[in-house]
């Protein structure tokens, strides 16, 4: 689940719950609703899916999480990424006010909202004004604890911080950027807690879905110099996670968020949903086979390192294939629905999805290299990078080809 959606109306929601819909927004909630549903065919997994809980449950999770957010907001190196709202906390001045706006998303562990910031600087401000930046907020259901994401956060994340805050410093962008940019951490009045991030345009299984629907079933969703843009653009941003030792766990193609250029030239992308990942164990078939077979055994909760930089590979490849044919990995198969044969077929047999005819060769032998069993032999996104830098045709590519070998060279 990935930070992307339209405008809406906001209201101020911060610490509450949203009021009930009005008839005037019926359709807009049912519409919501019926998206919401579709999506769960390629919701992330979790070892342990969250339950009902109790109003005292609550109450004790609320009071955990504020205690703990303190001692966050008061870490020497990264307590500013932890940021107040509304009223000052007991640690840290209030840096604006925050409008929880409509939910326009949701997955197996938040919701997304849209979100408007008032800000107490004025350098955020005119930030804001000059850039156009638009917000939204990923709150964490109920009943999720701070110290177990906690557990979770990467530390790339903070290094990710730490490089915004020079640049913002120094008044310079972040140029570059393939990956979601999480603003900071939050928590709500009601004891939730959150993610504020920047708005992209819309995620990347949505835009395939519309243009399967311009297109047709009987070609990709993208021409080939578009296709061949997406995969590089996804490979650098996990290039780039993966160098500050953040390893995604979940990539699909949902979880790319996606925005044109102001020309409209290129498709800038953004790889996102990688800042806390508490108990996901991936998604469906976009799944490494030892990750499948962890989670056939129902040990994967007892094996972290199943999920490496070279499952992350595994997955990339299923994405790509969204990108090439726009269907989920064995969506047409004769066994879709006998999910545990089709597993034992991937895990035991080496089987994976058909790539249609109109797709490169060179593309094919990227894939299938993506797809090995062993995760060894799997490329590294180094290696992924320099393979679509031989091959491509692309202008976007080649220009970036140029632009990394005169930083190499630097």
């Amino acid at each position: 689940m990935a930070a992307s959606g339209s405008n809406s109306e906001f209201v101020t929601a911060l610490g509450r719950e949203l009021e009930p819909a009005t008839t005037s927004t019926t359709a807009f909630v049912t519409a919501l609703e019926e998206r919401i549903e579709r999506s769960k065919s390629h919701w992330s997994e979790l070892t342990q899916p969250s339950d009902c809980i109790s109003v005292e449950e609550e109450a004790a999770i609320k009071l955990q999480n504020e205690e703990l957010f303190k001692t966050l907001e008061r870490h020497p190196e990264w307590g500013t990424f932890f940021k107040t709202f509304g009223d000052s906390s007991e640690v840290w001045e209030s840096v604006g006010l925050l409008e929880v706006g409509e939910k326009f998303a949701e997955g197996a562990q938040a919701e997304l909202f849209h979100a408007r910031i008032q800000w107490w600087s004025p350098r955020m401000i005119q930030w804001d004004r000059e850039y156009g930046t638009k917000w939204v907020v990923k709150v964490f259901k109920k009943g999720t604890l701070v110290q177990h994401l906690q557990q979770q956060w990467p530390n790339g994340l903070f290094k990710m911080e730490a490089e915004r805050v020079e640049r913002t410093m120094l008044g310079k962008p972040l140029r570059g950027r393939h990956y979601c940019q999480v603003y900071c951490a939050t928590l709500l009045e009601d004891g939730r807690f959150a993610f504020v991030m920047v708005k992209e345009d819309e995620d990347l299984r949505t835009l395939i879905d519309r243009k399967m629907l311009e297109r047709g079933r009987d070609c990709g969703p993208f021409q080939k110099e578009v296709v061949e843009e997406i995969m590089y653009r996804v490979a650098q941003g996990v290039n780039h996670l993966h160098s500050l030792d953040i390893v995604h766990k979940d990539l699909k193609a949902s979880n790319v968020l996606v925005d044109p250029s102001p020309s409209g030239k290129y498709l800038w992308c953004f790889v996102a949903d990688f800042e806390s990942s508490v108990g996901v164990v991936g998604t469906g078939f976009w799944r490494a086979p030892e990750i499948l077979e962890a989670c056939k055994e129902r040990n994967v909760s007892k094996r972290p390192e199943l999920f490496s930089e070279s499952a992350d590979a595994y997955s990339y490849g299923m994405t790509c294939y969204e990108v090439l044919t726009g269907r989920f990995p064995f969506q047409d198969h004769p066994l879709s629905e006998q999910q545990s044969l089709l597993t034992d077929l991937v895990i035991n047999h080496h089987l994976r999805p058909e790539l249609p005819e109109h797709v490169d060769d060179w593309v094919c032998k990227l894939l299938q290299w993506c797809w090995k069993s062993d995760p060894i032999a799997r490329p590294s996104f180094e290696d992924i990078l320099n393979f679509l830098e031989a091959n491509s045709e692309s202008k976007y590519v080649k220009e970036e080809a140029a632009e990394r070998m005169r930083g190499d060279e630097e």
